[in-house]
Parts: structure tokens; C-alpha cells; sequence
């Protein structure tokens, strides 16, 4: 073993010394760090574009990919003493630019997920193959409305965690999965379409998975959950450690910085940054009484006692209160947008989509049915809001508001 598959290995396991003692079982760790990252991923009410969040009787449960985990949260989602909000207008009013209707379904009638986008045109879109499990990757033209296959998703047997954060970048797409066997693999494959390949094979250790993963010219960057930043060349080689990226997490290259989004914790995110690149370091203001204080390389967002919910700058200046209790600790998408639950007259409960910098507010037109509400998230690309309303799939390309 050299140097830097130790230091992975040391990595990818430091974040268990802070966890729950589970089972020595490997494949039962797995699944409990599976289970774990999803309740984190409810906890945040930050989902990938493919993702909804479904509300009934208290009771709310992570839909990703077909992949139901229940969890009870508190009733945040019906606070009697919510302001109630003049009903905005559709976002397709507010921001027609911006809004696509997209097919729901693919080949052979098939779930259609969007994910990223590739260009300004272009969406990234996987075909959902039930519990989790993407069958293959498509290329969506918004334009002619044209659906092109990229590659096809392999399932290695003994899958425990399939494909996620699908990421694209330099004419390729990567992503990673994870097996029972405790390696975490790196994926990629050319958009122009072409056979999946592994880059990267790692040793997981207890808590397995990525939390950070991007493309920057001919290599491929990743953070572990259990914290570091490491390189991959994207045609395949050694695995070497950034230098200055041990103990911190991806943000978006080449700034890094800690606590990334540990499943424990009260969602407090990249209080501390750094450029790998300038040497630069920013430490974030934080209060006392203030938590997920989510923080991007300007901006943070967080909440407060009482359930007022802020966003200012890193330095603490320019801070301004805004009109909606709590927040998703993953904070302001494009240090700009997010979507928000408030109530509406006429309307109820209902997600919106805000933007901070304008205190312009617009109705994404989801409403409960049958006592379930489907929440929209932001996919991880900060960029691209994907939802469904009755047969017909949107997304909302958040660069394309002025």
C-alpha cells in the first residue's frame, strides 16, 4: 500500500471514530451508512434534481431514484404561526426564459431523470431502473427536443450504493458507486457516447462514499465523506492527494473547505475555505444562536433562534433577514436561489422558488395530493430545478435568470 492509498484509507475511515458503533458486519456498515446518508439527505431537504421529499401525516419519506427511506420529522411543514403569502405568480410568468417542459418518460416508457446540465441546451438525464438504480445516461437537446443515449449505467454485483452524483465536465460525465466489498468506484464515460469505465478504485473504509466530485481539465477531483481532496488523471492512473486538501472537502474547484455535509452535526457547511490554487483562506463570521449556516465561496445562509432564517456575506456584512423560516443547509444555490416552503393563500403549503437578490418570489406550481407533497430540489450542478406537476416534467434553468 503507498502513501496515498493509506492516506485514503485513514480518510475514508476517520469520520467512524465519530459515528455510533455499528455492527462489524462490512455489508451491514454499509447499509447503515446507505440509511445514514439518506436521512442526511432529509434532514437537509436538499435533493438531486430526480429527487422529491413526500409529507403525509407527519411522516416523510426520501424518494431518489425509487428508493423510499421513512423518517419522522418534526411538523415544520404545517408551523401554525407561518406567515401566509400572497400566491405568486407560475414561474414560467415570472421567469419564461428560464422554465422547460422536458418528457417525463424515455425509451420503452421509462422514468426520465433529469440531472445537470451539460451545456445551455443540453440536460444530462438518466432513466431510473427502480430502488436507486440508473440504467443509462441520456443527453436531452431543449432546442429540438432530441434524446441521444450516452452510455449505459453498469451494476456491478454486490452494488450497495448506485451510481450518484452525476457530474460533467471537459466532454465527459463521472460518478461514483460503492460495494459490499468496501471499494468505492469512480465512473466515467464521454458524452459523445461511448462504453463506462472505472478510473478510480478505492478502499471505503466504514463510511463509504463521495461528497464531493468534479471535472478540471484531463483529471477528475473527489472528496471522501470522511474529508481529503484527491486527483484522479480522467483517462485512468494513480490516485494522488491534493496538496493542502487533507481534512477538507470539495466546494467548487479549487476552493476547499470543512465541515462538508457530515451526516452529523446541526448542517453547518464550509465555515473554513481555502484556494488550493492562490493559497487564499476565508474564515466565515458566525454568531452565537446561529445554526445550519451554510456557507458558498461569497455568500452564507443559515438560521437563527426564533427560526429566522439570514443570508450575508462571509465576512458578516450585508446581512439580511429573509421572509421564510428555516433553510436547507446545502444554503443559496448560485449564492442566489432557493427553493422554500411557505404557505399561500388559497394555495397552503407550497414550494416556491426565491430569489434573494431580488426578493422576487414564484410559484413552481406543486400542490399536495392525496395528502402527499412532492418538495423540488436544486441538482447538485446549482444550477438546474427539476420537478413534476401531474404528467408533465419541468426544468428550470436557474442561469438563465437575469
Amino acid at each position: 500500500m503507498n502513501d496515498v492509498e493509506e492516506m485514503l484509507r485513514r480518510t475514508l475511515g476517520s469520520a467512524s471514530q465519530q459515528a455510533p458503533r455499528m455492527p462489524t458486519h462490512l455489508p451491514a456498515q454499509l447499509e447503515a451508512s446507505y440509511r445514514r446518508r439518506r436521512r442526511r439527505n432529509l434532514a437537509q431537504v436538499v435533493l438531486a434534481a430526480a429527487a422529491v421529499v413526500v409529507v403525509a401525516a407527519g411522516t416523510t419519506a426520501v424518494l431518489r431514484h425509487g428508493d423510499t427511506t421513512a423518517t419522522t420529522l418534526s411538523p415544520s411543514t404545517s408551523r401554525p404561526d407561518a406567515p401566509v403569502w400572497p400566491l405568486p405568480e407560475p414561474v414560467a410568468r415570472v421567469w419564461p426564459e428560464a422554465v422547460h417542459k422536458v418528457p417525463a418518460r424515455g425509451p420503452g416508457g421509462t422514468k426520465l431523470m433529469p440531472q445537470t446540465f451539460i451545456d445551455d441546451r443540453t440536460v444530462l438525464v438518466t432513466t431510473w431502473g427502480g430502488f436507486e438504480k440508473t440504467d443509462a445516461l441520456y443527453a436531452y437537446d431543449l432546442v429540438t427536443h432530441d434524446l441521444r443515449e450516452i452510455t449505459d449505467v453498469p451494476t456491478p454485483a454486490g452494488t450497495v450504493l448506485f451510481a450518484s452524483d452525476f457530474t460533467v465536465g471537459e466532454g465527459r460525465v463521472v460518478w461514483w458507486t460503492a460495494t459490499k466489498d468496501a471499494r468505492i468506484h469512480v465512473w466515467t464515460a464521454p458524452l459523445s457516447g461511448g462504453d463506462a469505465t472505472t478510473v478510480a478504485d478505492l478502499e471505503a473504509g466504514t463510511t463509504p462514499g463521495l461528497d464531493g466530485l468534479a471535472v478540471e481539465g484531463d483529471r477528475i477531483l473527489f472528496s471522501p465523506t470522511g474529508g481529503g481532496v484527491f486527483t484522479v488523471p480522467a483517462a485512468g492512473g494513480a490516485v494522488q492527494a491534493v496538496p493542502g486538501g487533507e481534512g477538507m472537502h470539495l466546494l467548487k474547484w479549487p476552493w476547499v473547505g470543512s465541515p462538508g455535509a457530515a451526516p452529523e452535526g446541526d448542517g453547518t457547511r464550509f465555515i473554513t475555505i481555502s484556494n488550493v490554487e492562490t493559497g487564499e483562506t476565508s474564515v466565515a463570521v458566525r454568531h452565537n444562536g446561529e445554526h445550519t449556516l451554510a456557507c458558498g465561496v461569497r455568500l452564507c445562509a443559515g438560521v437563527r433562534e426564533g427560526r429566522k432564517s439570514f443570508y450575508r456575506l462571509r465576512d458578516g456584512s450585508q446581512e439580511k433577514e429573509l421572509p421564510m423560516t428555516d433553510l436547507s443547509p446545502d444554503g443559496l444555490a448560485r449564492e442566489r436561489f432557493l427553493v422554500a416552503m411557505v404557505t399561500a393563500e388559497g394555495a397552503g403549503h407550497i414550494p416556491i422558488l426565491y430569489d434573494v437578490s431580488t426578493g422576487t418570489a414564484a410559484d413552481l406550481g406543486v400542490r399536495a395530493r392525496g395528502g402527499r407533497l412532492s418538495i423540488p430540489g436544486v441538482a447538485r450542478d446549482g444550477r438546474l430545478v427539476s420537478y413534476q406537476v401531474g404528467d408533465d416534467l419541468y426544468v428550470v434553468d436557474l442561469a438563465k435568470i437575469g
